[in-house]
């Protein structure tokens, strides 16, 4: 565990997932394992209002929070589908259901939360700015072995 307090606006871990990207301004070994805390920003959507891929998923030992800090998100959880905008807070309990698709048109911005902390380091690990790309099964195989997440199929997360 580290003393670091404080993360200036330069500072954490910047990554690139795809077309979203953060930075990790805690890691989970610095506290602990108690939590981890990230900035992400979600590529402006392509998804549609009828049918979007929310990117289904479940965390067995793993609480997530999500903060919007500014632009608007589709939310879901459990089997219920909420709009988020600037402002708005989500808590996803461990093993419950969860994901979302930008259908804004504009990137969102995110503070996100893992509880244990952890799960940030697959962020890193499977950063697609990095050249050449990690070895391994890549971030789903990785978040399945390590933290007993389970992703479903983008058919089964469809629909509004």
């Amino acid at each position: 565990m580290t003393d670091l307090l404080t993360v200036p606006s330069s500072g954490g871990v910047p990554f690139e997932d795809g077309d979203d990207r953060g930075r990790v301004l805690v890691f989970g070994r610095d506290t602990g394992g108690a939590y981890s805390l990230m900035e992400y920003v979600v590529a402006a959507g392509t998804g549609s209002a009828g049918v979007a891929d929310y990117g289904a998923h479940r965390h067995a030992g793993i609480e997530e929070t999500f903060y919007v800090r500014a632009g608007s998100l589709r939310f879901l959880i459990g089997e219920t589908i909420v709009d988020l905008a600037a402002g708005d807070f989500v808590r996803v309990p461990a093993g419950v259901r969860h994901g979302y698709v930008n259908v804004s048109g504009a990137p969102v911005e995110l503070l996100v939360s893992f509880i244990p902390g952890g799960f940030e380091e697959l962020f890193v690990r499977h950063r697609t700015d990095q050249d050449p790309p990690p070895a391994g099964g890549g971030f789903m195989a990785d978040a399945i072995a390590e933290f007993g997440s389970t992703f479903e199929a983008p058919e089964a997360a469809r629909g509004d």
